[in-house]
């Protein structure tokens, strides 16, 4: 019997499963192998990302193998020689050792495989040898190169995808070509140690676009290897076991959009049906094959079609037919917390239901790259030198809130950026400036090691969430800032509390941020009013310093790939700055934010600010919520005096029936 690279079933029962069980799965694929047949394949490389060529030999290779039909044989044929007479793979960046050649070569590693006994010798020759050029070059180089690049970069998608498309070539010759054995060790060893080293939690700095564009080869390389050699990183990483759920945790409560901490180049790029389906298969998860379905039956064709990630979600045809597992039930995800704390990543995340309309708050407050990640990175240069830096696509956004309700998107990021800066995000500005080194696309790698963000206090109680993150060591050395610390506090009510908790030995001008869609109307009283289609916020200043405002556009416009120095990705956002209007060392800003439907006006806010607190009073009819900070350590309000800094009081009537203590 024949056993195909990454084909871990018998081609005979899988033969029979396209027939039944995987039916809408074949579909998928011979439809996207139609698409195929119709694509103009430049005689020279394009002057562009060519990682879609190597799906398409695979996909095509596929489907051959499936039905034995001819013309999918021409058509692969047609790819995979259009990509073997090329005499480089890539263009303009890392040519023949990057993305473009890996992903060639995973894919022309599985074509080789599948089809060489109806190749004819020449052909077959003429590929073998093509594969075994790209792959020396590409392991000379991650050879030479170690200690800095991808090569060791092991908490990035480069390293991940280069070197799945190394092994895989491997696999596909090792019967042929024994240095190939080589390459598949160094894949080997690799992986063992990136495994080790991912959050347990599943988070991925990179932000949900590059979780779905990377992270996804994590999941192939672990099938790949498990098929070969029976080694099984499903059951020894947590992160392949928990990751499904950070990803759905940071989807929008519609599901079909993201919520885009990191680098996400738009809000449609965010699902893999392959991670999805391999999770299901994997783990038995419900949940995993309910969100893989929905995706697969809703919204793929509208991601296919404003992605702006290529190759995108169509070509993952052939992972969908290959890691469907029929046997896994479906599993609504009502049973799952609303609130979710991914501690390695210092993210936050509450909703207020399931439901489409649902209120979803995400907060981030982290070390570069997450904990786990910045400890390694620190203790690979002390003990190996190496310079693994390599935070591209980590943005200075900790303190950051983004929120979207009733179908809507209120408070926004700014996605994708190129010089990341501190002043791009919903956080607080110092004299208008940010963090360390910021402006720039990797802004880490000076950093000391305890320049970092991060979670101080966290807890989710029956009444509250509440949430503190610090991240003054990041900012700016010259500023002088010794606290920088955002409070969140959430009643499981429809709004949420922000204080700013300011200090410095200097005097500056902070600046509150907040980034949306569309401009608010300026109310009385500090209050902002933002109007989006079917959902409303209000942003209330209640701070106990004399603020002002200033509305102003910002744009953010960042070149997507330097292969193609032309096309970029562009976001307009309205910005909000609410400012102190005299310096001052040491203050507090305090904000309510308030989501609702349109036209929704029932709670009334109240501000307070005596000589020993400061707060807010959140009036529903009968009842109400107090938020009280104090100036020391005690809380002295209304002839009472509570024992903390912070304390939540809930009144009926104007009766005290509970003291949360914060």
């Amino acid at each position: 019997m024949d056993r195909y690279i990454f084909i871990n079933n018998s081609i005979e029962n899988l033969r029979k499963e396209i027939k039944t069980t995987k039916a809408d799965f074949f579909k998928r694929l011979y439809e996207q192998c139609r698409l195929y047949a119709n694509a103009q394949l430049p005689e020279e490389h394009p002057k562009a990302s060519t990682t879609y060529m190597g799906m398409g030999c695979a996909n095509l290779s596929l489907a051959y193998l499936l039905t034995k039909q001819q013309h999918y044989l021409d058509e692969a044929r047609r790819w995979i020689f259009t990509c073997v007479n090329y005499p480089h793979w890539g263009n303009a960046h890392l040519v023949d050792v990057d993305l473009s050649a890996a992903w060639i070569l995973f894919g022309l590693g599985l074509s080789y495989d599948w089809l060489k006994d109806d190749l004819e010798v020449e052909e077959r020759k003429k590929l073998r040898e093509k594969i075994i050029l790209q792959a020396e070059i590409m392991y000379k180089f991650k050879v030479e190169t170690e200690g800095e690049g991808w090569s060791t970069n092991y908490f990035q998608n480069h390293n991940w995808i280069n070197l799945t498309g190394l092994a895989t070539a491997g696999y596909a010759l090792a019967d042929e070509y024994p240095r190939a054995q080589k390459w598949i060790d160094s894949a080997k060893e690799n992986f063992d140690f990136v495994y080790s080293v991912l959050a347990n939690d599943g988070s991925d700095y990179e932000g949900v676009v590059y979780w779905r564009y990377g992270a996804m080869w994590l999941f192939i390389y672990a099938h790949l290897l498990k098929e070969r050699e029976g080694i099984d990183y499903f059951r020894k990483c947590d992160f392949l076991k928990n990751t499904f759920y950070y990803r759905l945790y940071q989807a929008a409560p519609n599901l079909e959009e993201q919520i885009n901490f990191g680098d996400c180049h738009d809000r449609r790029s965010g699902h893999s049906t392959a991670i999805y389906y391999k999770v299901a298969a994997e783990y038995n998860n419900g949940h995993a094959q309910k969100l893989a379905n929905l995706v697969r039956e809703k919204f793929l064709y509208r991601e296919a079609s404003e992605s702006q990630v290529k190759p995108g979600i169509l070509p993952e045809c052939l992972f969908e037919l290959l890691f469907y597992d029929p046997k896994v039930e479906e599993k609504d995800f009502d049973d799952l917390d609303l609130v979710r704390y991914f501690e390695d990543l210092g993210l936050v995340v509450i909703r207020s239901s399931w439901s489409e309309d649902a209120t979803h708050f995400s907060f981030k407050t982290s070390y570069p790259g997450g904990k786990t990640q910045w400890d390694n990175l620190w203790k690979l240069k002390e003990e190996k030198n190496y310079n693994c830096f390599g935070l591209s696509h980590q943005h200075p956004d900790n303190n950051s809130f983004i929120l979207n309700s009733n179908n809507t998107f209120l408070t926004i990021d700014d996605g994708y950026n190129r010089t990341v800066k501190a002043s791009d995000h919903n956080v607080v500005i110092v004299d208008g400036k940010g963090y360390e080194d910021e402006n720039q696309n990797n802004i880490w790698k000076n950093y000391t090691k305890d320049m970092v963000g991060e979670i101080e206090t966290f807890r989710n109680e029956e009444h509250y969430v509440y949430v503190v993150g610090e991240t003054s060591r990041m900012y700016k050395k010259e500023l002088k800032l010794r606290r920088f610390a955002r409070h969140v506090l959430h009643t499981k009510n429809s709004y949420f509390i922000v204080m700013d908790e300011l200090m410095s030995d200097d005097p500056h001008k902070y600046t509150f941020v907040l980034h949306s869609d569309v401009f608010p109307q300026v109310q009385q009283n500090g209050e902002f009013l933002y109007e989006n289609g079917p959902a409303q916020m209000k942003v209330i200043n209640v701070s106990p310093v004399e603020t002002e405002y200033e509305l102003l556009e910002n744009n953010v416009r960042a070149i997507m790939t330097t292969q193609q120095p032309d096309k970029f990705r562009e976001c307009r956002m309205k910005t909000l700055h609410i400012s102190n209007k005299s310096k001052q060392k040491d203050l507090c800003f305090l904000n309510v934010i308030m989501p609702s439907k349109a036209d929704d006006n029932s709670l009334v806010v109240e501000k307070i600010n005596t000589e020993d607190c400061f707060g807010v009073e959140i009036i529903d009819k009968d009842s109400s919520e107090i938020l009280l900070y104090s100036y020391d350590d005690k809380v002295k309000y209304k002839n009472n005096t509570y024992d903390s800094k912070g304390v939540l009081l809930k009144l009926q009537n104007n009766i005290v029936q509970k003291v949360i203590k914060l």
